[in-house]
């Protein structure tokens, strides 16, 4: 015959699932959850900026070229004509006083007891390399950056010189301190011909080239219209321009 006996030992202090056992665990809980959603947060932020930074470059890119565009059409049609264009540089007016609205031109430097070496200055914008090239050939409805076309009733955006968006480029060239060029250019008669007659000068071009939000239709909004202040980018470029021969 088998018999059982039982036994009870004390239990030892602190075993078994104790209240302050309880609390680090929710405490450990907690702070891994808070970690987690910290982590998350800075995926999330991180993704959102990368897509910021991918716009803004874009845009800087976009700009860039506009203001490379607005230089060469500039140049190109001053060198169409750079007798009459130089006469038009020769004939624009002086300032009367030298105060910062009195120059014609952003190019020409001001500061109070300064005067310039030179106040000549021709702008060339959008609108007059966009009418040259009407005037030389182009259909009448040219457009230097074709607009994005966007259907109203499906939604459907066919992309423009710019892309897809409702922006449009815009540029103005400056055409400011004009000297000679003392050395003719490469190939041209130095000392003896009928070439060695012949004048030569270079002028400064300053582009400033600009994104600004547009309508459907890829017009530009206007000046004081709220949108422009989400103007995206401005760039401006130099060029030292040698023109000639002229009289």
């Amino acid at each position: 015959m088998v018999t059982a006996r039982s036994s009870h030992l004390p239990r030892r202090p602190g075993s078994g699932c104790q209240p302050s056992r309880r609390g680090m665990t929710i405490f450990v809980v907690m702070l891994v959850i808070m970690m987690l959603t910290a982590v998350g947060i800075f995926a999330a932020r991180s993704s959102q900026l990368g897509v910021s930074n991918s716009g803004r470059y874009r845009a800087m890119v976009q700009t860039h070229f506009v203001a490379e565009a607005g230089m060469q059409g500039a140049i190109a049609e001053f060198s169409r004509d750079p007798g009459g264009y130089l006469t038009m540089l020769h004939a624009s007016p002086s300032p009367t006083t030298a105060t910062a609205t009195s120059y014609p031109c952003f190019d020409i430097p001001f500061r109070a007891g300064l005067t310039p070496a030179s106040t000549l200055c021709l702008r060339l914008g959008y609108q007059a390399v966009q009418s040259a090239a009407v005037v030389s050939g182009a259909p009448a409805a040219f457009k230097l950056f074709s607009p994005a076309v966007v259907d109203g009733t499906t939604g459907f955006t066919a992309p423009g010189s710019l892309g897809r968006g409702n922006i449009a480029g815009n540029f103005m060239v400056e055409f400011t301190d004009e000297r000679p060029l003392d050395v003719p250019p490469p190939g041209m008669a130095i000392s003896k011909g009928p070439a060695a007659s012949l004048k030569f000068v270079t002028i400064t071009a300053r582009a400033m080239g600009q994104i600004v939000p547009a309508d459907n239709s890829g017009v530009p909004l206007p000046v004081l219209s709220g949108t422009n202040m989400y103007v995206t980018s401005l760039e401006t470029i130099r060029a030292d321009v040698m023109v000639g021969p002229v009289l």
